[in-house]
């Protein structure tokens, strides 16, 4: 399997992978995801990419969580 890293924030280097490890540790917006890279929000640009993967993130945890459910039942 081939793991594609993609540049999220030009400003501040934080790649794809950065932005997932912030979103795993529980940042729940562009500015916490900055926050926990000890980094801060330049020019914004990377606010709608980066709240996109937040809510990707929750529809996964979302799906998970209804799949536990129904392998409870």
């Amino acid at each position: 399997m081939q793991i594609t890293l993609m540049i999220v924030c030009v400003c501040r280097a934080l790649n794809t992978a950065k932005v997932n490890d912030a979103i795993a540790a529980g940042a729940r917006s562009p500015a916490q995801v900055h926050r926990h890279h000890d980094t801060t929000i330049n020019c914004g640009k990377c606010c709608e990419t980066v709240c996109g993967m937040i809510r990707e993130q929750k529809g996964m945890a979302a799906m998970s969580s209804d799949q536990q459910m129904v392998h409870a039942e």
